[in-house]
This record gives C-alpha cells, structure tokens and sequence, in this order.
C-alpha cells in the first residue's frame, strides 16, 4: 500500500540553496511528512473519549491550515524559494511567514505527547479490521519517514541511530503481522495484543522522529537519555505479549484460508514481499553477528536462508500465480512458514543469552527448519499425486554422468532455440539447468568412497535428473498443466540441493590419512574411478583404423585342433559328411569354426562355401536365404523367392559342386532337421560342419563330433602374452605375473581373452597387474567378466551393455549402432576437440574391440569395424545388467520381439522391434499394429526398421508418430511413397531412416526444419524432391548438424543442386541418384557439381539414363571414398578420378566402366588404399605396383572376363589381401601365383581369398 507524500511539492527542487534556507525547508518537508499520516490515521478512528476527539479534530484543523498556508506560498515562485532569490527574502510576508508555519509545528509536538497518553489510556474503540488497514496504511507511511530521516539527518541522530533502527525493524515486522486483520476475519480478541502493540510503536516511533527533526543538528541530552531508556522499555512490554498474539493472528487467518472457495487467490504479493524482507534481514544479522549468534548457530542461520531463498524463487512464485485448488494447502503451509520465520526474526532482533527471547530462538529455528523440510515434502507429494512417477529408475545408472551430460546438451539446445518450446518454463528450466550443471561439477570432485554411498547418490542424482527431461519432454508434448510441470521443476531443484549438501559434506571427510582420495572421474572425459595406478584410455584420437587383429591369431595355441578339423573336412570319404565341434560355452567352438572356414586350403578345396548362425531362435527360411544368396553371389530379397521354391533353388546351386556348409551354434537336433533338406549328396567330398554345446546333438546328426579340449596352462599363457604384447618381448617378471593369471583361468579361451582386454588397459607395473591377480581368485567366467566391466570407463559401459537389447548372435551395423548410441545420449562431444559425435562414437566401439568384449564380423573398406556381435555369454551378462535397470524383452503376436529399453509403463526411452528376421512374414498383410507405438509417447528411440514390407507405416500412422516428439531416432518400414508433413513436428529428431517399398518417397518440405537431424537414410529406394514450391527455396533452413543423407536424385544444374545441397555444406557422407543431363552448348554430359561440399568424404552414386560421353564430373578434393555405379563410361573417363588427391577408397560397381582394356596411367590414384572392381567386363589390366603404390586391399567380384591380375602387384609393399570371388580359373590362377612367389620371397604380410570359380568357354 503506497503511502501519501505531502512534500511532493518539494520534492527534487532544492539545487545549491542557501544552507539556513535549505535546512529550514528540509524540517518543513520532514515535519509535515510526519504529521499529515498521523493525524490522518487519528480522523479516520471511531474514537470515544471526548478529550481525545478534541484534541485531534484541533491537530487536523491545524496541520490542514498549514499546508494550505505552505502550498500557494510554494507555487507562488518554488525556483526562489530552492535558490534563496533575495528579492524573495526580502518580500515583507514570504519569511516570516515561512518561520511563523515553523514555529506552528514546532508547537505541536506538546500535542503529540498528550494524545499519545489518552491513546494508552483507552484504545479499545480503535481495534477493528478497517483500523488495522489504516494502521497498516500509516506504518507504510513511517517506515518512509525514517528513511527520509536517516538520509537527511544523517550527522544528527548518530546517538540514536541505534534506537531507531530497532524501531524500523519492528515496525516493518508488525507491517506484516497486522496485513492478514483486514483481508482475513480475525476475532477482535486476537487482534488486541497485535494491533496495540503496533499502535504504540508506531506513535511512540512517530514522536521520535518529529522530535528528531524539531531539535535539528542538535539533540537534547536530557531528551536522549529518557529514549535511551523509555524506548527499549517499552520494546520488552511489547515482545511479553507478542509471541502469543501474533501465534493466535497466523493460526486464525490460516484456517480462514482453509475456507476460501477453491481457485480463488490466497497467495499474495505481500507474502512475497515478506518473504523477501526476512531474507535480507536474516543475511544482515548473519553477516554482522548480532544477537542472532548468541541464539542460533551461524551454520543453522544460514541454512534458513539459504532454504527460504529457494523457496522464494522457485515455490512462492508459483504458487502466486497459479490460484488452484491443488495447491491450496501447500499454498497455506508456505504462509505459515513465513509468519512463524518472521516471529523467530522479531525474537532474534535483542535476544541476550538465558533470556525468554533466547530460548525461545533457540528452540525455533531447528523446529523451522524441520518445517522447510516438511514443506519441500509436501510439495513432491502433490506432484507424485498429479503426475506419472514412471520417471524413476529409466535411465541406466551405468551411464548417469553420461546421461546427464546428454541432458545438459538437450538443455542448452532447448533453451537457446529461436523458437523455444520453453517459454513458460524457461525460468524454472534454467534454473534447473545451472542446478545440474553445478552437481555435475561437484560430482566430479568426490573421491572413492569405497562403499555403495557414491552408487547411492548417483542413482539419485540420475532419478533427479531424469525427472527433470520428463517433466520437460511432457511440457513439450503439451501434457498436463502447467503448474504441475513447475511443480516439477521445483522438486528436481529441490532433489539436486539435498544432493549437493550430501555430496559437500563428503567431500569434507574423504581423505585418507594426510592426502585426499583420488578423483572419481577424470576431467570432461568422465572416465569411470580406476583402482589404484590402472590407466584407462578410451579409444584412439583418430577415429578407428584397421588393426590386423584377425580371430586366427586365438587358434595360435590350438593348432593342432585346427589341423585336425581341415583333415576331417577335406580327407576321408567322398559321401556328404558331418562334422560337429562340440564343447562348453567360451571355448572358442566358432573361433576355431572360423579359423577353419577361412583357412587357404578350406579355400582352394571347396567350390562353394556358406555359412549360418542358427542359435536357440531362428527361423528357416531365413538361414536358408542366406545360404542361398551367399552360394549364388549376391543378397535374395524374400519378395525374389517364395519359401515354397527356395528349398528347391538351394538345392540345385549346390547340386553337382563341392561345398561347406557352417551351420554355427546349433542347440537340439529339430534345428538339423529343418535344414538338411536341400544338401545334396553327391559323392563328390561335400561337407556340413556343425558347433553345438551339447555332444548329443552331434551324436543325433550321425555327424563326427570332435570334442574341443581346454587351453593348458602353457598355452593360456601364450595366448594371454600374444593378446597383451602381441609382437612384443615379454620379460621375466612379466612372464612370471602372465603365468598366474592364465593358470587361474583355468583354460578357459573367453576368460583368458577377456583378462587380456583388462591388461591391455592396465599400466604395466607390478604391482598393478598384482592387484589385477589377487583380485581375480576365481575362475568364474562371471567373475572375470564383473571385474571388466567395473573397470570400463563410465563412457562405455552403456555402450557395452546395450548389446543386451539385441537378440542372440545377431549382427550389429556399425553405423547403425553408433547411430542409436548418440540418441540415447551415450555419446558426448568431447571438450577442446575438434571430432563429431560420430567420431567419437567409433572410439567408443574401437575401445570396445580392443578390450576384447565385440567381435569383429566384417570390416569396413578403410579397415573400421562395420559389423560386430558379442559372444552369447557377453550378452547374457549385458542383459542381466540391463534387467537391474527397466529394460524388457517380449515376443510380438505374430513373431518378432520387442525390446523396450527405459521404463516398462508410460515414459519409456526406447522401443526397438526385431521380427527375427522370418522372411516369409513379408508376405503377410498389416500384421503391425502402430498403436501399439503410440502409447509410449515419450519415447525417444523407436526402431521399427525390420517391421516386413506390407506392415510398413501408411500415411495415416505418420501423422501419429509424429507426434511422439521427443524422438531422436525414427528407423521404420514405410507402406507409402509420400510423409506427411506432420513429420516436421518432430523437432528433436537426429536420425531418420526409411525402408521403402517404392522407388521414390516424396519428403515434405517440412524436413528441412528439423535443425537436430544428423543422418537422413533410406534403403530400397530414393528420396524425391521434386514437388517443392519456389518460394521454399528462398527460405529452406540451413540445417549445420546433417552428416549424411542418402540416397536423393539429382541433375545437373536442378533446384536439389543448386539450393538444397549448397546449404549442406557440412555434409560429410552423400548417396545419390544422377539422372542424365547432357549438354548440347559444351557437347558433355554434365553431372552435378559437389565440389563446394568441403566436409563430404563419401560418396556413393548410382546413374540412371542414356550413356552418353564425353563427361564431366565434378567431386571435391577431400573425398576419401567414392562408390561409382552403372555409368557405362569408357576407361579413358577415369582419369579425373584418379586425379582426385586425397582418394583413399574405390568402388567400380555394375559396369560403371566398359571396355576389354584398362591402361592405368602414372600419377594417379597415389593415395589409393582399397580398390574394389565388381561386375565389370574389363578383360585386359595393364598396370604396374606402382601405379597404386599404397594399396593395401584389392576386391574382385564377378570379373568374369578377366584374364589375370597384374603379376607386379606382388611387389606392392602395403597390400595385404587379394579377395576374388565368382571370376574366371585363369584370374584365380593369377593370383595363386602371385601368393606364392610372394611366400617363396617371405612376404607373410600378403593373404589371398578366393570363392567360387566361372569357367569361361571360348
């Protein structure tokens, strides 16, 4: 309530006057000030005593003539009045009648007196509500007094200060007890003790001040010495009744609120204002350690303030400006919070120890502490009561760090979004944000503690962090109300700031001995705490490389199992035989299986080879499509073949040809049975080899089992020396450790590789690799596989243990997995680093490889892992950890399983579908039903990817999953050539991948405002652009995060080219389509120009139209790989290629090239690593080694008219690997006799592949 001013006349005027003038003007102004609210306080009180009545009637009359008096005296020149003008000094009234209205005032102070002792005597028709309003009303108004005083009296009231300082206090404390009288029915018995008090401070207070300014500079001593005294007298008559009156005031005006109507305001903006006062006071008598040190701890202070600050910014707020009936009674416990706060702080303002006021101080500050805590525990209850606690426990806490750093991203991109989704939330999220930035922070300073408390507070810290995306990812999809989303908020804050104490008082005791504990994570990498003097490193700095780490290298120590099984294999009968190898999990049945099909003379025996992963779940059809397409050359689509022919088709490519077949990890003998029918027996030395657990499965397939015996203790050690030191020389001390821990793995392959992983990351001392020994005394496989999973760095455990999503013995994408570790937030950018997210991710997967805990299936053209799996025991470990987390695995109606990855009710993280890839259920109609999708709506991966063509998603179900916005990652069959544009509302997307069942899908121009997305995939087909308006192009948005897309389809000079691709310039993998764009003007065919795509290092291109030459190519010269198909093109065309500097892999595919003869050229391709040809009719290859002097691996396929491979190729000193398949005896020829000369010149570097041979009839 603003108070009235009666100087406003005055105010701002006075500029250099005279110093008696502007004195005088100054105590008119203060004067007035005082009495004009006093005496209309009085005017305005029902009062009964006559004498009293008089007396202010005669001080109204006489305060009202003087500021008539002073007013047009005033208005009649103010500029001579502030400047002390002579010619207005020497008017014969102005003067004396400025000092005459001086001396008026000065009279009536007597007056005041007097009218202050009639108040005491009888001030019983005074109380009531509307009084108390004018009471409140005047209050304002002095508290304004005395901070003109304090300025303007500055020099003179130094002896009292003190006293009226005290007196502000109280009365803006009273201020505030007295504001619930008029807006609450008090009963007037409460109010009496309240409301007399505050009336005989604020006269007595108002007296002081008139006499304060009445004595100007100088104040009497006589008068000093009666303040001195009377005034702290009457303070401790007042505080005696106090506690009781304003406890009974609070008590009544709470339970009037109870009665309030719902949705009707009971919060106030003078609670807040309250609220803020005590804060600042509280600070102040900490600060200064005034009486409130002798009642209260200054720790226990301080805690107050710092609750009540939290509380004032991010719940009184909230509830002020969300009136509902929800919140009613949290609403009601914060008023009283601050009431009883106030009351503590009235207590505290001149409690002396052992005092009543000091005792009572005492006992109420832990009483409101514990109060605060209540409060905060109300407030998460309320929110528990109107909002999902499916929030808990979602997020892995292998990955809390990691998470957290994935939500601090998301934060920061929400938060600085142009278009934030935010704006109702940003304060609170902001907030949120700097409270989990800072935990994080403080987090990374704790040591080991050594117990499960540092796991305790992660996991809450996790629980916290991740209520906090809930509450946010549910704001964003427009769920519930808002009140309750800033509920949330505040209880994630208020979860964080217990964890922080927690965490603090940690720190505080965490040491051993003189030196602190080590930290627990190191630096912005969050690497997981180490034992002692164990170095962990994640990856490579450059991503991955290739590393001749070949499964051969574990059957070193069991080569005589290896020789045995190729006799088994290639010797003895010529009838169709079977050969099983049978032994116990993590004895290395598929490593030796391997090693064998992969073997030179395995090679060079058999015509044709497949092989086959079967496990406890498959489906035959689908193994017996993979042996087909790997017999005849190529991939069999299931809409090719039916099942009912494919039997036959298998049948007849192997009939009358020696073949193997690998039929890995078979578990019962129905798995046999299904599958034999279509090997023929042809006399001709064919051969199935089986790996199974169990010797009776061997015995019921009439097969020859060969039973795999257990490492020796000499040869667990050699194996465990080549993985930890490979070429290395291992010495004695060395070998004496080695020996220990081989012998306590008790010749067991897997545990001896899996302590190698651990080793390899173990800084070589003693007593490190000691600790590693006397740690692992068990031979348990789980032991030795807990031991390496505690020692991970944080960072990869998610990695590792998301390898349990996936079903048994399945084959993981690279990129896919890498894609689907970045949206689940596995992945994060590392500080003062320059490499991607994706990156990133492959040092993640490298580490993963060089620990031993993947296996490689097959690399990419670089030498990167493009393909892995994790043995099946791995996985079970994965998955049990997965299990302690909210993680499910269930099998869908019509076949497939789920997997949901978060929690199993409402906000769960991630849903990925595996229809274990039964081909025949492509021929099924709408057996997918996408509801089933929609009712996660949080879900932040959904992989639909293997859903079967005529169950993909329609038109319809996009719209729908569109609105499941806080996907990153949308993999999914589609049923339609055209996404709505409702796809545009999926703003967080990082990762979109589509498998057609068209040729072309029409994207909608609302893609292109998806600034998150990293990767725009499909498979099947190409996307389409065409359709686009003009004016989209004018105002397509850059999107700076794209990496890859593929595949589109472009001309020369076309909108796509000139528009879309320009503002793509961080794109660093295309796929694309060129359409023939000849040119009449330069007689070329021009293909689109990419040059100015400076960051694209893969290109993969396919052309579709007439062949038409000369040409043109445009590629930029950073490209690293390019990928060239069906263009047709005359040799000659190749040199532009060629001349491409930094081209390190090429792929020549479907007769990209034509022509009997190619003549290489100096110069060119000098850079080139991998060189892959693939269904060409080139017949002549004149080249030399030093026309690729740094090739290092050359690919063959369906070559068939060529005659031979350059036989200098030998003497390329970087190649590694010659792979043919399906060329013709003379090619394969060739080859053999580049092998062996390069052996007889011992050359072991160089490796050959060879399968299948055309024969070509002249």
């Amino acid at each position: 309530m603003a108070s009235v001013d009666p100087r406003d006349p005055l105010i701002d005027q006075e500029k250099e006057e005279d110093p008696d003038m502007k004195d005088s003007i100054e105590t008119l102004k203060l004067l007035i000030s005082i009495l004009r609210p006093y005496v209309n306080l009085l005017s305005k009180w029902n009062i009964e005593d006559r004498e009293l009545k008089v007396r202010v009637k005669h001080m109204d009359e006489v305060v009202q003539k003087v500021f008539q008096e002073v007013q047009p005296l005033i208005d009649s020149n103010p500029t001579d009045v502030v400047q002390g003008n002579e010619d207005w000094e020497s008017s014969p009234t102005n003067v004396p009648v400025f000092f005459s209205i001086l001396n008026v005032l000065r009279s009536l102070h007597d007056e005041m007196t007097e009218i202050e002792d009639l108040l005491s005597d009888d001030s019983s028709a005074s109380i009531s509500s509307e009084n108390a309003e004018h009471l409140v009303c005047f209050i304002d108004s002095l508290l304004q007094n005395l901070k003109d005083v304090f300025i303007c009296r500055a020099d003179s009231i130094v002896p009292v200060k003190k006293v009226l300082e005290d007196a502000e206090d109280r009365l803006i404390l009273f201020r505030y007890f007295l504001w619930p009288m008029p807006n609450r029915f008090i009963e007037q018995a409460n109010m009496f003790l309240v409301f007399n008090d505050a009336q005989s401070l604020a006269f007595k207070i108002s007296l002081l001040l008139y006499s304060v300014c009445l004595m100007n500079d100088e104040l009497n001593d006589e008068w000093l010495s009666e303040m001195r005294d009377v005034f702290p007298d009457l303070i401790d008559a007042i505080d005696t009744s106090l506690i009781e009156g304003v406890s009974d005031i609070c008590d009544e005006y709470l339970e009037s609120l109870v009665a309030v109507p719902d949705d009707t305001p009971i919060m106030d903006e003078q609670v807040l204002a309250f609220a803020d006062y005590l804060i600042h006071k509280l600070r102040l008598l900490s600060d200064n350690e005034g009486p409130i040190s002798i009642v209260a701890p200054k720790d226990l202070t301080d805690s107050l303030i710092n609750e009540l600050n939290f509380l004032r910014f991010n719940l009184m707020d909230l509830l002020l400006r969300n009136p509902i009936t929800e919140m009613k009674s949290l609403t009601i416990t914060t008023q009283a919070l601050i009431f009883e706060t106030g009351l503590f702080i009235y207590m505290s303002l001149d409690a002396k120890e052992d005092d009543p006021k000091a005792r009572y101080c005492s006992f109420k500050l832990p009483d409101l502490l514990k109060a605060v805590d209540n409060l905060k525990q109300q407030a998460s209850d309320l929110f528990n009561k109107f909002f999902s606690e499916s929030w808990q426990s979602n997020c892995p806490s292998t990955n809390v760090l990691e998470y957290v750093n994935f939500l601090i991203n998301k934060l920061e991109e929400l938060l600085h979004a142009k278009a934030t989704p935010l704006n109702a939330l940003k304060h609170q999220t902001e907030i949120v944000y700097e409270e989990i930035v800072s935990m994080r922070k403080l987090l990374c300073d704790v040591g080991e503690l050594g117990n499960s408390q540092m796991e305790f507070l992660l996991t809450r810290y996790k629980d916290a962090a991740y209520q906090a995306e809930h509450v946010i990812d549910s704001f964003v999809a427009a769920e519930g109300s808002i009140w309750c989303h800033k509920l949330g908020l505040f209880v994630v804050m208020k979860d964080v700031k217990i964890l922080q104490k927690e965490v603090k008082s940690l720190l505080t005791v965490s040491t051993v001995g003189d030196s602190v504990v080590p930290s627990l994570f190191s630096g912005a990498s969050s690497l997981a705490h180490n034992p002692p003097n164990i170095n962990v490193a994640v990856g490579s700095t450059e991503g991955i490389y290739y590393r001749v780490e070949e499964a051969a290298n574990d059957l070193v120590v069991l080569k005589d199992a290896e020789e045995e099984i190729i006799e088994l294999l290639t010797g003895g009968s010529r009838q169709l035989k079977l050969v099983s190898i049978v032994g116990m999990p993590g004895l290395g049945k598929t490593t030796l299986a391997n090693s064998v099909y992969n073997h030179p003379s395995i090679n060079l025996h058999f015509y044709v080879r497949a092989w086959c992963c079967v496990s406890q779940v498959y489906e035959k059809d689908t193994l017996l499509f993979d042996i087909f397409g790997q017999i005849v050359g190529k991939t069999i689509q299931s809409r090719e073949t039916s099942p009912e022919d494919l039997v036959q088709k298998l049948y007849q490519s192997l009939k009358g040809r020696r073949y193997l077949i690998v039929i890995d990890d078979i578990w019962d003998i129905k798995a046999w049975n299904d599958l034999k029918g279509p090997f023929p027996d042809d006399g001709n030395g064919s051969r199935i080899l089986f790996t199974a657990r169990e010797q009776a499965v061997a015995l019921e397939a009439n097969s020859i089992p060969y039973a795999l015996r257990l490492l020796s203790p000499e040869e667990s050690c050699k194996l465990l020396l080549l993985k930890v030191f490979g070429g290395e020389i291992c010495t004695p001390e060395w070998l004496t450790i080695s020996e220990r821990i081989a012998r306590n793995c008790k010749g067991l392959p897997l545990a001896v590789v899996l302590m190698a992983g651990i080793l390899k990351r173990t800084e070589r001392k003693e007593d490190c690799w000691e600790h590693v020994s006397n740690t692992l005394i068990s031979s348990e496989v789980s032991d030795i596989l807990e031991f390496s999973y505690k020692h991970l760095p944080n960072c990869l455990k998610p990695c590792f243990i998301y390898f349990g999503t996936f079903p048994e013995d399945i084959t993981v994408s690279a990129s896919k997995l890498i894609r689907l570790w970045i949206c689940e937030g596995f992945v994060q950018q590392p500080s003062l680093c320059q490499k991607s997210l994706e990156q990133e991710a492959e040092n993640y997967l490298n580490d993963l490889v060089d620990r031993s805990l993947l296996m490689v299936d097959r690399r990419s053209s670089k030498g990167g892992v493009k393909a892995c799996h994790v043995h099946d025991i791995l996985r079970d470990f994965c998955t049990i950890k997965l299990r302690n987390e909210r993680f499910l695995m269930q099998e869908h109606k019509y076949g497939g399983t789920f997997v949901l990855y978060g929690d199993l009710e409402k906000h769960i993280c991630s849903l990925l579908f595996y229809y274990g890839l039964d081909r025949t259920i492509n021929f099924r109609r709408n057996l997918f039903d996408f509801d089933f999708v929609l009712q996660y709506e949080f879900l932040g991966v959904l992989d639909l990817e293997n859903v079967p063509f005529g169950s993909g998603a329609n038109t319809t179900d996009f719209v729908n999953i569109a609105k499941l916005v806080q996907l990153r990652y949308l993999a999914i069959g589609v049923d339609t050539d055209n996404i709505p544009s409702e796809i545009g509302n999926l703003r967080n997307l990082e990762t979109f991948l589509l498998t057609g069942a068209s040729d072309e899908i029409m994207l909608p121009e609302t893609i292109w405002n998806l600034v998150s997305l990293r990767h725009i995939l499909t498979k099947n087909s190409f996307f389409s652009f065409q359709h686009y308006n003009q004016d989209f192009y004018q105002y397509f948005c850059q999107l700076d995060n794209l990496k890859s897309i593929s595949a589109i389809t472009l001309s020369h000079g076309d909108d796509i080219e000139k528009f879309i691709l320009r503002r793509l310039t961080g794109i660093q993998k295309l796929g694309c389509k060129f359409s023939n764009s000849w040119d009449d003007s330069t007689g070329c065919n021009l293909f689109p120009v990419l040059n100015f795509l400076s960051e694209l290092q893969s290109l993969k291109v396919f052309f579709l139209g007439k062949t038409l030459y000369p040409c043109k190519f445009s590629f930029p010269s950073n490209l690293k790989k390019l990928s060239l198909s069906n263009f047709r093109l005359p040799w000659d065309e190749i040199s532009i290629i060629g001349q491409l500097p930094n081209l390190e892999v090429l792929k020549l595919l479907n007769n990209t090239f034509e022509g009997q003869q190619w003549d290489m050229r100096e110069g060119e391709f000098e850079n080139l690593k991998f060189l892959k040809l693939d269904s060409l009719n080139i017949e002549l290859w004149n080249a030399s080694s030093e026309h690729l002097p740094c090739l290092e691996k050359l690919v063959l396929i369906s070559c068939q008219q060529l005659e031979e491979i350059p036989s200098s190729f030998g003497e390329i000193p970087t190649l590694q690997l010659i792979e043919m398949k399906w060329c013709s005896s003379s090619a394969m020829e060739s080859v053999k006799q580049i092998l062996e000369e390069q052996r007889e010149m011992s050359n072991d570097q160089l490796n050959v592949t060879i399968v299948g041979v055309v024969k070509i009839h002249g």
